[in-house]
This record gives C-alpha cells, structure tokens and sequence, in this order.
C-alpha cells in the first residue's frame, strides 16, 4: 500500500482518493483519543485550569488545548519527517483501550515542577532538588509555603493502566498544631517519609530522596509510563492558582501498546467498526441454554438472564456518522443535529437528553424496542448535549466548530 502522508489541517496529499473521509477519520481518532484522556483523569482535570470554571468549562478546555496540541505538534513533527511515536500514543477507532498521551493537564502562572521518569524500565519518576527539606523544595522550585504539590502517575499493573494521585502540602503542623520550621525533613536520614497527615493525601508505595533528587511511584506500583506535578495555591481571596503541567511519558514502558497515528488512522480507515461489547454480532445470548430447541429463556435465577433486560450499544449515530460513547463523552461537528442511540429491550427505559446538561428535558421523536433518535436539534459549537438513560447521565456530546474549534462559548 503507498503510504498516506497525513495532514493535521484536515487535507492529504493529492493521491488519497478520498480525502474527505481520511481527514474525518483523522479527527475521529484524535477526539476519541483526547476525551479517554479526560475520562480517565477527570478527578483533577475537572478544575485544573486557573481562572476556568470548575466542570463542564474545565472539561471543554481540556479538550480543547489538548486537541489543538496534537495537532500542531503532529503537524510539526511530519513535516520535519519525524515519527509521532516520540510522543503520542494512538489506538484505532475500533479499540476500547486507553494509552496516555503527553497531555495538558493544567494550565496557569505557578512555578512549574519537571518531572522524569527513569530510563531503566521506568520503575520510579523523580524529580530534582538540592536537598531533601521543605525549605530546599521551596528554594529550588519557587515555592510558598502552604502550596500543594498534587502527583500524577499514570503506571501499568498486569497490562492495564491506572491513574495515581497523590499530594503534599507544604505546610508542616507538630501534632499539638502549631507550625514547624521549615528545616524538617520531608525524608530523613532513616529515608522515613515522616510527612505531617495534614490535609496531605500520601498514596505513595516509594517515596525517597537520593543524592539530588526524590523517586516516587504511587499507589500498587506498576511501570510508571507517564507523570506530572501540579502545584496549587489559594490566596487571601480564597481564588485558587495553578502551574502548567503536561504528562511526561514513558516510551519503553508503553512496549506494544504504541501506536502512531498513521497507524491508528490506516486501521480506523479500512476496518469496519464493530461494537465494543462483543467482538462478534451475533454472539450477545445471555448464558443458560443447552443449544437445543427444547429450550426457554430462562427467567432468572440459576445464571440465566431476566427477560427483557436492556442491553446498550457502546457506539451512538450523531449527525448520521457512528461514534464511540463508551468513555462518557465525544465531540461532534456544531451544529449536533440528530443522536440515535441503540440496543435491545430498550422499550421501557427513559430516554431524555438536554442542552448543557440543564433546562428542560428533550424527549426522543422516535423510541421503540431497539433504540431511540433525537432530530430538530441545534446544538451550537461551545455547547453541549448530554443524554440520560433512566435518570443517569449517558455521555456527553460536545459540539465544536468546523476544523475543531470550540466556536463561541457564550
């Protein structure tokens, strides 16, 4: 096959015959790819931009930022003839499986804290100090006392990946609360992690400095693949401040996950989607049967499964183009007209969907067993239709600008 030169501004070289659907698929995969990205890292990210409203404006700029970065960035590196494996990772349209990409995570004025991760197998990330005391770190990275230092880890644990938190405020208490001195050690010479439990969250399995610098790996451990330190400060107003952070990643750690982007987009692009809930159409029985006519559907009880259960696709048609829900939100093209969602025994469940998740709700035009639709929408970049299944949130469905911007938020 002659290789397809891709361009990140939505055209290919002249020698593609469809162009317009590469470039879609393109987009495709870049917004999926993103919004996993947040899914996963929504306990933070959901307030991580300075001066941008906890939520929803939180989860728009994420996305945003993160997809006009790749883009750019991609852009850069194909016309320099450089491989997209130096930075991203990328997964085919058909894959419900999440890598991390070098994401922004936060964004604002606050002295930024560069994080490594070690180049022999990445078993710890680290970060570089003078000495080993509050008043070092304070001193080499800019700090005040009383910011907080939120680690992130994303680190891989029996082939699955799982986001790590992890915080420390620099603001050491005695135990009868008054506030000690700014000399004591956040690790000591016993390499003790003796930290005060004042508001800090220490979810670390290693934590210890060595020579210039502190090694952490979070949580249960794992291959540490991508990491980051955001730094949060609260002023006399009660505003909350933060530092640009972007995931540093962990190539040889990722091992046969990586992917670029020419490869997620060439196995996007001659594949036949498939849903995510079964890797075979027709292999969506419920468990029970002996294979031979004589038997019923089993009526609950004895492993069988009820009759008449609801059973939901993982893929919703919006604006008359399939797209995968399964990570809880997606982007489409402004203006979102129409969203049909899909299943079996979808006869008795309540569908409902509004504009920016309040004001009224929208009823489905059509709804039967197999599925419902919502048409006559309009639904504008910079706004957003979320749809419900019996009073819970679905996913969401961002509306953006031609080309990918968020259009007007107003």
């Amino acid at each position: 096959m002659k290789e397809i030169k891709l361009k990140i501004d939505g055209t290919t070289d002249r020698h593609v015959k469809n162009p317009k659907t590469t470039a879609q698929t393109l987009q495709r995969v870049l917004v999926k790819v993103v919004a996993f990205a947040y899914a996963m890292l929504k306990s933070i990210c959901s307030h991580s931009f300075e001066g941008v409203s906890n939520g929803f404006q939180c989860m728009n700029t994420f996305k945003s930022v993160n997809l006009k970065d790749l883009r750019e960035r991609a852009a850069t590196l194909q016309n320099s003839g450089q491989s997209l494996r130096q930075y991203y990772q990328f997964m085919p349209l058909q894959s419900n499986k999440w890598t991390p990409f070098a994401a922004i995570i936060s964004q604002g004025h606050l002295p930024e804290v560069k994080v490594g991760i070690d180049a022999e197998g990445g078993h710890v990330a680290y970060v570089n100090s003078p000495g080993n005391t509050y008043a070092d770190i304070i001193s080499a990275w800019g700090l005040q006392r009383g910011d907080q230092l939120s680690f992130v880890t994303v680190q891989k644990r029996e082939e699955k990946y799982e986001v790590n938190l992890a915080r420390i405020i620099l603001n050491p208490r005695n135990a009868d609360g008054s506030g000690a001195p700014m000399t004591t050690e956040i690790v000591n010479s016993a390499g003790e992690f003796p930290c005060s439990n004042w508001k800090n969250q220490l979810n670390f399995s290693r934590f210890e400095f060595d020579t210039d610098h502190f090694n952490f790996v979070l949580g249960r451990g794992g291959i540490v693949v991508a990491a980051g330190i955001i730094v949060s400060r609260k002023d006399k107003s009660g505003d909350w401040f933060r530092s640009n952070c972007t995931l540093v990643l962990n190539e040889a750690g990722l091992g046969s996950d990586l992917c670029s982007l020419y490869e997620a987009v060439e196995k996007s692009y001659t594949t036949a989607e498939i849903d995510l809930e079964s890797e075979y159409y027709l292999n969506n029985a419920g468990a029970g049967g002996t294979g031979v006519t004589s038997d019923v559907t089993p009526s609950g009880g004895g492993g069988g499964v009820e009759p008449g259960q609801p059973s939901y696709s993982t893929t919703a048609t919006i604006n008359g183009t399939s797209q995968n829900i399964a990570g809880g939100s997606v982007m489409a093209t402004a203006p979102v007209t129409s969203v049909a969602v899909s299943g079996t025994n979808l006869g008795d469940v309540v569908f409902t969907a509004k504009v920016d998740g309040t004001g009224d709700a929208i009823n489905p035009s059509s709804h039967d067993a197999n599925g419902a639709s919502f048409t006559g929408l309009s639904v504008a970049a910079g706004h957003s239709l979320t749809v419900y299944r019996g009073g819970t949130v679905w996913f969401t469905i961002t509306a953006q600008a031609p080309g990918g911007g968020d259009g007007p938020s107003e």
